[in-house]
Order: structure tokens, then C-alpha cells, then sequence
């Protein structure tokens, strides 16, 4: 019958000092998905065979891909009504990545590249406005992809953000996915902050 197998592996590092305006985050990925035996039912999504791999093609197919990404956030602090505050968030987003497989209907076969650049400011305690923009260019075929929108961030406790967003214009990209939202139209995330004395009732960290 129908079998799929996915494989990942990465190395990262991450730089995030409390005393700093600057953080990165920098990743080294190994991805590998294979398909056998797949039916064009399967292939489409109405098959388990299929279940978390990137491929949806029939019959048998591989990719292997190497992916390297650096993502940068500069929040510089500010003195509003003598308390130190964070309004301005700009941050930047490059990586790159190599398919060591080629096969029919695979549409980004080769190298490609893919950078992206967030602006957020507050215009309240709770509320901040602002924008993305990411552009994914494969070098094999030289097709060129765009994702833009306006966003806007709600917090609704302390170390919680919701961002609501919409992109004009979008494509898909399962590689990417978990770094940024790049699908036409409207996106939801939320991020949570934890440190030390977030889990202190579960007595980790003391």
C-alpha cells in the first residue's frame, strides 16, 4: 500500500540577552520526505498516507533539502512618562534552501532564496500596528513570489501577543511556514513569553 516517511534534523542557535535590544535566532535544517505507492486520491489529502509530509504528488517520489535561516528582532527601549518601554519592533528574516532531489511536479526544485522584513510600533499599552513583507526567489527557474500585508498585535494579559494580519498577496511554502505567514489572506498567531518565573508554580526554575 501507500507509505510516507518524513525525516528532519537541525541544529540552532539563539541569542537573546536581557540587557540587549537585539535578538537572533539561527537555524542549520536537514529535511528529507519520501512517497510510495501514493494514488492521486492519497495525494490530495483524503489519504493517511500522505499525513504530515510535504509532497503531494502520485506514485513515488523523494526530497531531500538542506535549509539554513537567520531571523533578527531589534526592539529598542524608549521613556515614556518615566517608565522605560518598548514601542518600535522591526525585524528581519533570510534563508536559503537546496533540494538534493529533483522529480517531476515538484515546483521548486533547486536553490531557493527567501528574506522578509517586519515593522510593528505601539500606539498603546495593549494595541500596535504594522506590516509584513516577504519575497521567495527560486534561482533553478527564476520565478519570484511576494507576501504583503498590514498586521495588528493585541495583548491581552502580560506576556501574551495575538497578531491578527492579512496578506494581499501570498503563496504557500510548507518549508517556511513555521517562520513566517506568507498564505493570501487573513492570518492569526499568537506568541507567549516564558522565563524563569513563568513556571514557578510547577517549581522549575528556582
Amino acid at each position: 500500500g501507500a507509505q510516507s516517511e518524513v525525516g528532519s534534523a537541525a541544529i540552532s542557535i539563539a541569542h537573546r540577552p536581557a540587557t540587549s535590544a537585539f535578538a537572533f535566532l539561527s537555524k542549520l535544517e536537514f529535511r528529507s520526505d519520501r512517497i510510495s505507492g501514493v494514488t492521486a486520491a492519497s495525494a490530495t489529502g483524503t489519504g493517511a498516507a500522505t499525513d504530515g509530509t510535504a509532497l503531494t504528488v502520485d506514485g513515488n517520489a523523494r526530497s531531500r533539502r538542506i535549509i539554513g535561516s537567520f531571523s533578527g528582532n531589534w526592539a529598542p527601549s524608549g521613556r515614556v512618562d518615566g517608565q522605560m518601554v518598548q514601542r518600535t519592533e522591526i525585524g528581519i528574516f533570510v534563508a536559503a534552501r537546496h533540494n538534493l532531489d529533483r522529480y517531476q511536479g515538484f515546483d521548486l526544485a533547486g536553490t531557493t532564496v527567501l528574506g522578509g522584513v517586519d515593522a510593528r510600533i505601539g500606539i498603546g499599552k495593549r494595541i500596535e500596528v504594522g506590516g509584513s513583507a516577504t519575497v521567495r526567489r527560486s534561482l533553478s527557474d527564476g520565478t519570484t513570489s511576494y507576501a504583503v500585508g498590514p498586521q495588528i498585535g493585541i495583548v491581552p494579559a502580560d506576556n501574551v501577543m495575538v497578531v491578527i494580519g492579512y496578506n494581499l498577496t501570498g503563496f504557500r511554502d510548507r518549508d517556511f511556514a513555521g517562520a513566517r505567514n506568507t498564505t493570501k489572506g487573513v492570518f492569526a498567531t499568537m506568541r507567549v513569553k516564558f522565563d524563569s518565573n513563568s513556571l514557578a508554580a510547577l517549581g522549575i526554575g528556582r
